[in-house]
């Protein structure tokens, strides 16, 4: 018995050791005058839109072009945490007249959770939803629109143009907790009826 417990403890042992020293390093936080001059520096553009993004539910990665196209404007909503339950009901609360992307912004999670938990998470959220959710796991995306701030609640609202330049027209939050704890159809669609301004 004893010695089936030191293997139990063993194991254990082992796998928190891999787990801790094969964790990527957590990306230092730029400060925010970093993060405004930084903004300030770049013009935002699918210019620098990663070329092919993992989408949720695709087993090949995507090409921007299929994305965006160059004969309409194309709403693009990056969410956090929280924020990710709710922007995937826009369709379902309003009616959006041109394309519809969204980003899982889960650069900041653990690699083993980004690996295990978030996809089938994300292919849960996603599964009545026709508008695409592109996967950035490791921030090429968020990086390419300057955008650093993961606070689980906020979303981060811009049009991309015909012309490929993107434009940040809207920063909103949702209840804490939407994940976990869900949330009500009247405070869905009070977080996400700012957003319609901007499209009208």
């Amino acid at each position: 018995m004893l010695k089936f417990i030191n293997l139990v403890l063993f194991t254990i042992a082992v796998v928190v050791g891999i787990t801790f020293f094969t964790v990527d390093k957590p990306a230092p936080k730029a400060t925010p005058e970093q993060v405004e001059k930084q903004k300030a520096s770049i013009k935002l553009s699918l210019s620098n839109f990663p070329n092919s993004v993992a989408v949720v539910g695709k087993e090949e990665l995507v090409k921007k072009n299929q994305l965006f196209s160059v004969k309409s404007k194309t709403l693009l909503v990056v969410g956090n945490h929280d924020s990710m339950s709710v922007i995937k009901d826009l369709n379902k609360y309003f009616d959006v007249k041109i394309p519809y992307v969204m980003v899982a912004n889960i650069s900041n999670a653990p690699w083993f959770i980004k690996k295990w938990a978030i996809p089938g998470k994300l292919e849960e959220l996603t599964k009545d939803v026709k508008a695409p959710m592109i996967f950035d796991e490791e921030g090429a995306v968020t990086r390419s629109l300057a955008l650093y701030d993961t606070t689980p609640t906020k979303y981060f609202v811009y049009i991309v143009n015909e012309n490929g330049s993107i434009v940040n027209v809207y920063t909103g939050s949702v209840k804490e907790g939407a994940l976990e704890y869900g949330i009500t159809d009247e405070e869905a669609k009070k977080s996400l009826s700012p957003i319609m301004e901007f499209l009208n």
